[in-house]
C-alpha cells in the first residue's frame, strides 16, 4: 500500500468536495472524512514585461510537473497549478507540463500572442494581447467557460475550480465554482488594478492600495486585516492570503497551520513579488534570491541551492517554479556557423569563436565570468544530420584563451582545434544556458 502526506484533511460539505476529490485521485485517505487537498494558485498574473529566463522547479513530482522541459528558455511568466505547470515565453506562446488528465497541459492550436498565464486545480488559462482569454482542462464546475463577450481583459488568475478575470476599466469578472461564492464578485467593485484566485475564494487589490477579499473564509483567509493599506501585490493560497506593501514588507492573514502566514523576518524587506501556494508561501527578494516559508511537505520550501537571479515565482499545491536570467544570445558570429551547419576546418590551426551577449535592459556584458566555460567533446561524423557545412575561412595568431573587445563587444574564444574528426562544441554561461557549435576537423 502506498501512503501520501496530506497538507490537509477537513470534514467540509460534501457538495464542494466532488470535482475536488476526483482532481485529487493520486491522494487517497480513509480517515472516515472527506479529505480536501491544497490546491493551485496563480499570483497576481497581471501582464508585463519581464526579463527572459529559464525555469527551475522544485517539490512533488506526481506527474512529473518538476520535470521542466529540455531546452525551455525566453520564459516571462510562471504558473503552477495542482499537478501542472505553465510557462509564457517571451514570443507569446506557452508551453506546459505534469498532469495532463484534464488535458490542462495540451495547449489549444494556434494559441500566440500570450502576454499573462493563471494555472487551476485542472484547468488553464492564457491572456492574448488583444484582451481576449483562452482557457482549457478540466471544466467540471463551467472554470474554463468563458462568459460570452469578454473582452478587454488585463489580468486572468485562476482557483481550485473557478476563474478570474480583471478588466480595464477596473471591474472584476468571475466564472465556474460559486458553492463558497468566489465567483461572484462583489456588487460595486470597481478601480481594481490586480486580482487572485485561492482554492475557493477570491481577492482584488483597488488603486488605492487596498484588498478585497471574498468566498470561502474557514480559516479567515478572506478576512483582510484592518488598516492594511499600502499595497502593492496580492497572492491567494489554499487557506491564506498575502499582500505586499509599498515598502516591501510582506503581510499575510489566513490558516497558519503550517506557518505559511508567519512571515520571516528575511521577507519583512526589499520584497517585490509574492506567491502563496497550498500550505506554503514564496517571496522574492529585490536582489533575486527567494524566501520561502510554510509547509515543508515533498520539499515545497527547499529551493536548489545556489537559484539567483530570478525574475519571476508561482506557488502550487505542492510544488514552486521560478524563472531564473537569461542573457541574449547573438549567436556564434563569423567564421562559425549556427547549428544545423557543421563548421569545416584543418587541424593545427587556430579559429577564432565569438559571440555577443545582452543583460535584461538590452546592455552588452563585458565579464569573462559570465563565460562559466568553453568546452568540447568528439562524437561519430554521422550524428550530424544536417547535409549544409560551411568552410571556416578566418584564422587567429592568438592563443588559445577567452578574451573580451570592447571595441566590437564580442567576446572571443580562440580554439586551436584537437586532431581530426567530428565536435560539439559547448558554450556555458553563469545562468545555466549552453549553446552549441558542430565541427568537422580534416588534415
Amino acid at each position: 500500500m502506498i501512503n501520501y502526506r496530506c497538507l490537509s484533511v477537513r470534514k467540509v460539505p460534501q457538495k464542494s468536495s466532488l470535482w475536488w476529490l476526483s482532481g485529487c485521485r493520486h491522494l487517497i485517505l480513509t480517515l472516515g472524512v472527506v479529505a480536501t487537498f491544497t490546491c493551485a494558485v496563480n499570483t497576481n498574473a497581471v501582464a508585463a514585461a519581464l526579463p527572459q529566463g529559464m525555469v527551475t522547479a522544485w517539490g512533488a513530482n506526481f506527474n512529473g510537473q518538476t520535470n521542466v522541459p529540455d531546452k525551455l528558455e525566453d520564459v516571462t511568466m510562471v504558473a503552477a497549478g495542482l499537478f501542472h505547470s505553465i510557462a509564457l515565453k517571451a514570443d507569446g506562446t506557452v508551453v506546459a507540463w505534469g498532469d495532463n488528465s484534464y488535458q490542462q497541459t495540451v495547449i489549444p492550436a494556434g494559441l500566440k500572442d500570450v502576454k499573462a498565464i493563471a494555472a487551476g486545480g485542472g484547468h488553464s488559462l492564457a491572456l492574448r494581447n488583444d484582451g481576449t482569454v483562452e482557457a482549457w482542462g478540466a471544466n467540471g464546475s463551467g472554470q474554463r467557460d468563458i462568459p460570452a463577450g469578454l473582452k478587454d481583459v488585463i489580468a486572468i488568475a485562476a482557483g481550485n475550480s473557478h476563474s478570474l478575470a480583471l478588466k480595464s476599466n477596473g471591474t472584476v469578472i468571475g466564472w465556474g465554482s460559486d458553492f463558497y461564492g468566489q465567483g461572484t464578485v462583489p456588487e460595486g467593485l470597481t478601480d481594481v488594478i490586480a486580482i487572485a484566485a485561492g482554492r475557493n475564494h477570491s481577492m482584488a487589490l483597488k488603486k488605492n492600495g487596498t484588498v478585497m477579499a471574498w468566498g470561502d473564509d474557514i480559516d479567515n483567509q478572506r478576512t483582510v486585516p484592518d488598516g492594511l493599506e499600502d499595497v502593492t501585490a496580492i497572492a491567494a493560497g489554499s487557506f491564506h492570503s498575502l499582500a505586499l506593501k509599498t515598502n516591501g514588507i510582506v503581510v499575510a492573514w489566513g490558516s497558519n497551520n503550517f506557518g505559511e502566514r508567519t512571515v520571516p523576518a528575511a521577507a519583512l524587506t526589499g520584497v517585490k513579488a509574492i506567491a502563496a501556494g497550498g500550505a506554503s508561501s514564496l517571496a522574492l527578494k529585490t536582489d533575486g534570491t527567494i524566501v520561502e516559508w510554510g509547509s515543508n511537505f515533498f520539499g515545497l520550501r527547499v529551493a536548489p541551492v545556489g537559484l539567483t537571479r530570478v525574475t519571476a515565482i508561482a506557488a502550487g499545491s505542492f510544488h514552486s517554479l521560478a524563472a531564473t536570467l537569461t542573457y541574449s544570445f547573438s549567436g556564434f558570429l563569423p567564421p562559425v556557423n549556427n547549428p544545423d551547419v557543421v563548421n569545416l576546418g584543418k587541424v593545427g590551426r587556430t579559429y577564432p569563436i565569438k559571440w555577443q551577449l545582452k543583460d535584461a535592459d538590452g546592455n552588452f556584458l563585458t565579464s569573462l565570468t559570465a563565460i562559466k566555460s568553453v568546452t568540447f567533446k568528439p562524437v561519430q561524423c554521422g550524428a550530424f544530420t544536417s547535409i549544409q557545412a560551411g568552410a571556416l575561412e578566418a584564422e587567429t595568431s592568438g592563443k588559445s584563451g577567452l578574451s573580451y573587445d570592447d571595441t566590437s563587444n564580442q567576446y572571443q574564444y580562440n580554439w586551436a582545434t584537437p586532431s581530426a574528426g567530428c565536435y560539439v562544441l559547448f558554450l556555458s554561461l553563469d545562468t545555466g544556458q549552453v549553446r552549441q557549435a558542430y565541427f568537422n576537423f580534416r588534415n
